[in-house]
């Protein structure tokens, strides 16, 4: 049994006939969840549709920081009515993007802002993006409570590394490429941290690292499909079902049977997500 905790089967490239394609593969493969995840109002409407035509499937929902110059205020009250969906499971993706360049900082952070406001509105775990802006990503989720006893009060606890329980922030840092210092400093304070594709690179170091040194108890297994997928697909369009090539990594680098390690990171997408 497999959880990917991040997956695009509403990208909006795909055909019907391909998503329906992409859909069967998944319904014979390990997979038993997938969380479907949207970028702007269209894909989070068709991310909801999948998830009604799929058992095995939920929906995040939010605006992605590439649409920061484009989106209205009327979009994030859209957000905040597809998030009462049952089969909506989180505020996401969000955050902050300067990879391209800065010439959209301001909107990003007001953005960003604004969502992770209504996450905490509905009481909603949040799906976080961030690229070239840790640091950054990391003040503006403090600055807004992400982290706050009263948010972490909303959830049931999450088991600890050392046993027993401990306060979760049903954050999670998708994709995440910062370093291992840094992945432990968002466990400290209730992040949990989503590791896909780059931890299969050979030039996948520090990504292997941020596995090795953080807690199973405080990671989750994602694919980001169709984008960067595993070794040893490395260049094709990537999939749901190809996370079972990241989980094997993920279980060598801590150093478990690959049984266990999916078990385990089932586990914890499912007690994440609140499915």
């Amino acid at each position: 049994m497999l959880f990917d905790a991040h997956t695009h089967l509403n990208y909006e490239k795909y055909t019907d006939e391909e998503r329906r394609s992409l859909a069967a593969g998944i319904e014979a493969s390990e997979v038993a969840f997938i969380i479907d995840v949207a970028d702007c109002v269209e894909s989070a409407k068709q991310a909801l549709a999948d998830a009604a035509d799929y058992p095995w499937c939920y929906a995040a929902v939010g605006i992605h920081p590439d649409h920061a110059s484009t989106y209205t205020d009327t979009d994030i009250e859209e957000i905040r009515k597809l998030a009462a969906d049952p089969k909506a499971v989180a505020i996401g993706e969000i955050g902050l993007d300067f990879y391209y360049g800065t010439d959209d900082r301001e909107e990003q952070q007001e953005l960003f802002r604004k969502q992770i406001r209504l996450a905490n509105e509905l009481r909603m775990p949040i799906m976080i993006h961030s690229r070239d802006a840790h640091q950054l990503t990391m003040d503006i989720l403090k600055e807004e409570g992400a982290f706050s006893d009263e948010r972490k009060s909303w959830f049931p606890g999450r088991p600890a590394a050392g046993g027993g329980s401990e306060p979760d922030a049903r954050v999670q840092m998708h994709c995440f490429s910062g370093s291992s210092e840094l992945a432990l400093e968002y466990v400290k304070i209730g992040a949990t941290i989503s590791l896909g594709g780059p931890v299969t690179f050979k030039n996948g170091k520090k990504a292997a690292e941020v596995v090795r040194r953080v807690p199973i108890e405080y990671l989750l297994s994602e694919t980001d499909a169709p984008y960067m997928a595993p070794e040893p697909l490395r260049g094709r369009p990537n999939r749901s079902e190809y996370i079972e090539h990241i989980v094997r990594r993920m279980a060598v680098l801590k150093g478990f049977e690959y049984e266990e390690a999916a078990r385990i990171l089932t586990e914890n997408g499912k007690r994440f997500f609140g499915i």
